[in-house]
C-alpha cells in the first residue's frame, strides 16, 4: 500500500482558506504595488499626504487582527470571514470612484478594517486543520499562496488593466474589489467552521467585555508589570502620584511648546493604566459601581483629549480609541506576574523585529517613488523583449517591483526553508535581517537596472529566511485556546514597520531625493535601521531570551 500524499492529510477547509488568501493577496498587492504612485501622478496627492494615508492604513490592517482574532474565537471564523470580505470588496470599489483626498482616505480605511478582520482568521483556520506533522509544509504553502498572488496579480492583471485604452488604472483597484467580494460567495456555500479543540471551546463560554479585556491583555502586560514593581517595592503612592504628575505636565509643555504628540499620548496612557489598576481590586466585577467607573473614566480622558487645542481631529479619534481599550485592565486578572513577563518578552521581540519591516515597507513607498524618478529600465526592457521576439511588449515599471520581490520567494522559499528548518528562531531571523540589509544598501550603489534588482533579490531572500521562521515558531507555541488571538498579535510588527516606515520613507525621501537629490543617502540611512535592527535582536537573545 503506497504512503498517503502529505497534501492528502490537509481537509477541504485548508484548501478553500488557501484559496481566499491568494485571492486577497492578489488584490491587496496588486493596488498596492502602484497605489503610491497613482496617488501622486493620477490625483496629485502630496508625497508627504500619501505617506500619512500609508501611514494610517498600513498600521490599521496589522493592528485590527488583535482583536478580530480574539473575537474570532469566541463567535466563529465563518461570521468574522463573511464581515472581512464585505468589507474588502466595498472598501476597494469606494477607493476606485474617489478623487478627493478625504474620501480616498475614508474608502482605504475601510478595505483597512476587512484586511485586518481577515488576516488572523486565515492564519488560525491554518492553524486548527494542521497539527505538528503538517504544520511546516501547511504554513509553507500558505506563504506560498501569499506570493503566488503578490506575483501574478501585479505581472499580468495590473499593467493589463492600467495600460488598457478600454479601462486604465482605476481598474486595477475595482479588480481587487470584484476579486473579494466574490469571496462571499464560498465563504457562504463552501467554508465550513475549522474544528475546536478541547481547550478551545472555552473561548465560547466568554461574554464579550472579557473576550475584548482578553485580546489586550498582552500588550498591556509592560503596564501590569511596571505597576506590580512599584507596588513591590512599597514606593510611597504619593510619591508615584507626584512623578506621575509630573511627567503629565512635562508632556503637557512639550507638546504646548513642540507639539510633540507622542510624549503626551504615552505619558497620558501610563497615567490612566496606572490609576485603573489601584482602582481595580476595589470593586467587583459585576458591581454598578465598576461599570459607572468604567464610563466616567472615559468620558473624562474623551473630554480631556478632544478639549486638547492643537490636536487634529484624527489625532484625537485614535487617541480615543486606544484609550478605550486601556478599560479593559479592569477586567484583566493581573496578579498573574509570570505569565505578563512572558507576555512582556513575547512584545520586545515584535518590537525589535519591526525594525526590518521599516525597511519591508519601503517596497510600496519610497522605492516606487525611486523606479519612477530615477531608474533607467530600457537596458531590462531590450533583453526582455528580445526574448520574447517581437510578440509582447515589455515595459518595466513600478508594479514589477512586488513581482520581483514575490517571484524570488516562489522560486526559493522551499530551498531557503529547508536550509534553516532545524536552525533556532532568532539566529535564522538575524541573518534573514542581515540579507535584507545588504539588499537596501545595495540600491545605494547604483539607479542601474541591475543593480537595483539585484537589491531587491537579495532583500527578498533576507525576508523568506527571517519571517516564515517567525510565524512559525508563534504558531507552533501560542496556546490552543487562543490561536487566532497570538496569531493576531504577530501582525503587531506591522503596525510599527508601517506607521513608522511609510512616513519616515515619505519625508525622507522629499528631503534626500526631491530637494537635495541624494538618493544614497536615503538608502544608507535605511541600511542603518536595520543594522541597529540586528544589535537588537542579538541583545534580546543573550540578556533576555536565554
Amino acid at each position: 500500500m503506497s504512503p498517503r500524499s502529505p497534501l492528502k492529510s490537509f481537509p477541504p477547509t485548508y484548501w478553500v482558506v488557501i484559496m481566499f488568501e491568494f485571492f486577497e493577496r492578489g488584490a491587496y498587492y496588486g493596488m498596492m504595488s502602484f497605489l503610491s504612485v497613482y496617488l501622486t501622478e493620477n490625483l496629485h496627492f502630496a508625497k508627504e499626504s500619501v505617506g500619512v494615508i500609508k501611514g494610517t492604513i498600513q498600521p490599521l490592517l496589522y493592528f485590527l487582527p488583535i482583536l478580530s482574532g480574539a473575537v474570532a474565537d469566541r463567535f466563529g471564523f465563518r461570521r468574522m470571514l463573511m464581515v472581512a470580505f464585505a468589507l474588502l470588496g466595498g472598501g476597494y470599489l469606494l477607493t476606485s470612484q474617489m478623487t478627493s483626498y478625504t474620501a480616498v482616505f475614508l474608502a482605504l480605511v475601510v478595505m483597512g478594517f476587512g484586511a485586518g478582520i481577515f488576516k488572523p482568521i486565515i492564519s488560525g483556520s491554518i492553524a486548527r486543520t494542521t497539527d505538528e506533522a503538517n504544520s511546516t509544509l501547511g504554513f509553507g504553502i500558505y506563504y506560498w499562496s501569499i506570493n503566488l498572488g503578490a506575483f501574478l496579480f501585479p505581472l499580468i492583471l495590473v499593467p493589463w488593466l492600467k495600460n488598457s485604452p478600454m479601462f486604465g488604472a482605476k481598474w486595477v483597484i475595482i479588480a481587487s474589489a470584484l476579486c473579494t467580494g466574490a469571496m462571499l460567495i464560498p465563504t457562504f456555500l463552501i467554508y465550513r467552521e475549522p474544528p475546536r479543540g478541547t481547550t478551545e471551546t472555552k473561548a465560547k463560554e466568554l461574554n464579550l467585555l472579557q473576550t475584548l479585556a482578553n485580546a489586550f491583555e498582552i500588550i498591556y502586560s509592560p503596564f501590569v508589570l511596571v505597576f506590580h514593581f512599584f507596588k513591590r517595592s512599597r514606593t510611597n503612592s504619593t510619591i508615584v502620584s507626584l512623578v506621575a504628575a509630573a511627567a503629565v505636565a512635562a508632556s503637557l509643555w512639550l507638546f504646548s511648546v513642540r507639539g510633540t504628540f507622542f510624549f503626551l499620548f504615552v505619558s497620558l496612557v501610563f497615567v490612566a493604566s496606572f490609576a485603573i489598576m489601584m482602582l481595580q481590586k476595589r470593586f467587583n466585577t459585576s458591581s454598578v459601581s465598576r461599570r459607572f467607573l468604567c464610563i466616567a473614566l472615559f468620558v473624562t480622558l474623551g473630554a480631556g483629549v478632544w478639549l486638547l487645542p492643537g490636536l487634529t481631529s484624527f489625532n484625537k479619534l485614535i487617541t480615543s480609541i486606544i484609550y478605550l481599550t486601556v478599560l479593559s485592565l479592569f477586567q484583566i486578572e493581573s496578579d498573574n506576574l509570570p505569565k505578563f513577563k512572558d507576555h512582556s518578552k513575547f512584545l520586545l521581540m515584535i518590537f525589535i523585529y519591526s525594525g526590518f519591516w521599516v525597511l519591508y515597507f519601503q517596497m510600496f513607498d519610497s522605492v516606487l517613488w525611486y523606479v519612477h524618478d530615477y531608474v533607467d529600465a530600457s537596458a531590462l526592457n531590450g533583453f526582455v523583449n528580445r526574448i520574447l521576439g517581437g510578440k509582447v511588449s515589455f515595459k518595466f515599471d513600478v508594479e514589477h517591483v512586488t513581482v520581483i520581490n514575490a517571484g524570488t520567494i516562489i522560486l526559493l522559499q522551499l530551498i531557503v526553508s529547508s536550509v534553516v528548518k532545524n536552525v533556532r528562531a532568532l539566529p535564522t531571523m538575524i541573518v534573514g535581517i542581515a540579507l535584507g540589509t545588504a539588499g537596501m544598501a545595495i540600491l545605494a550603489i547604483s539607479a542601474n537596472i541591475w543593480v537595483f534588482m539585484a537589491g531587491i533579490v537579495i532583500f527578498s531572500v533576507g525576508e523568506m529566511t527571517a519571517h516564515p521562521k517567525f510565524i512559525s515558531y508563534v504558531g507552533l507555541t501560542a496556546p490552543k485556546d487562543r490561536v487566532a488571538t497570538y496569531m493576531g498579535y504577530i501582525f503587531l510588527y506591522g503596525v510599527i514597520g508601517s506607521s513608522i516606515g511609510a512616513i519616515l520613507g515619505a519625508n525622507l525621501y522629499v528631503h534626500f531625493v526631491d530637494e537635495l537629490h541624494q538618493p544614497k543617502v536615503l538608502w544608507l540611512i535605511f541600511s542603518g535601521i536595520g543594522v541597529v535592527t540586528i544589535l537588537g535582536l542579538l541583545a534580546y537573545d543573550r540578556l533576555i531570551k536565554r
